[in-house]
């Protein structure tokens, strides 16, 4: 992701180096902020930050060798398939890589040091989560494994207040709400997703509009209201009561959670304990 950004960024300073007054980006009094500036200041930043992230990755990795702390291809697998479900599909993944100039065993061997790293970061720490510690930090935080009130809503949005009431009046005459969606909504990714907009709780929409959704029931709709520059229509396709999420659904992410918590706390100073006894040449 690291490596997105920096393209993006790179991409979007769209870079001349010909064109005094188009590197010039910004002002402090007479002073020029340049297009050649930001670039060197975060070509050194990024530079710096990914060579000592691999250097701490590195000494993890020899930690791991010297221990025989080893990675099975399962568990390299598990998380590459769980990072690429996160894409629309297969093609999408492989383009993202090709942004990135990576390939995929270079990917996958990247995901093997980021786990042989992570285990030999426990096995220092000497980090064996129970179910009780687990079990114990769950009934201490029980307020952050509650899940509001929230609606899953369908939304048609409009330019003009007119166009709003034809819909209104073709819904009332039995239209889909799913077709028109498709058909008459002006946002592009509402159309692609037929009007869909996921759960939605309290506090994520304007207090009017609110008011407006949360009284309806599963199946109904609101008449034509008006939301930024035009007119939208929303219907509650269904209700998600509160709730609290259970000990056994939460257990295994807490786990895992207590883990991460315990090693980001003590993580300099393990670094630190292994430079210590390395040597670490920088060229």
């Amino acid at each position: 992701m690291k490596k997105i950004i920096w393209l993006t960024i790179l991409m979007s300073l769209n870079y001349n180096l010909n064109s005094e007054s188009v590197s010039v980006v910004a002002k402090v009094n007479d002073i020029n902020i340049t297009r050649d500036e930001i670039i060197n200041k975060m070509s050194i930043f990024y530079f710096q930050r990914t060579l000592n992230d691999l250097i701490e990755e590195k000494l993890l990795v020899d930690y791991a060798k010297k221990n025989s702390i080893k990675v099975e291809s399962s568990e390299v697998e598990a998380l590459f398939n769980q990072i690429k479900s996160r894409f629309k599909d297969d093609n999408e993944f492989k383009k993202e890589l090709k942004k990135m100039n990576i390939k995929e065993n270079e990917y996958k061997k990247m995901i093997e040091n980021l786990i042989i790293a992570d285990k030999a970061m426990s096995k220092i720490l000497n980090i064996k989560i129970t179910d009780e510690d687990a079990k114990k930090y769950y009934e201490t935080n029980k307020e952050q494994f509650k899940n509001p009130k929230a609606l899953k809503l369908r939304q048609i949005f409009v330019s003009t207040e007119q166009e709003a009431n034809d819909i209104y009046l073709a819904l009332e005459a039995g239209a889909d709400f799913k077709k028109l969606a498709t058909l008459k909504t002006q946002d592009p990714l509402l159309k692609e997703k037929e009007g869909d907009i996921g759960f939605i709780s309290k506090g994520m929409l304007l207090p009017d509009i609110e008011k407006e959704v949360f009284s309806l029931e599963p199946g109904k709709y609101t008449k034509p209201l008006k939301t930024g520059n035009g007119y939208s229509i929303i219907k509650v396709e269904e209700i998600r009561q509160e709730r609290t999420i259970s000990f056994d659904e939460i257990k295994d992410n807490l786990k895992e959670s207590i883990k991460a918590s315990i090693i980001n706390q003590n993580r300099n100073s393990v670094i630190n304990e292994l430079k210590n006894k390395a040597k670490v040449e920088i060229k």
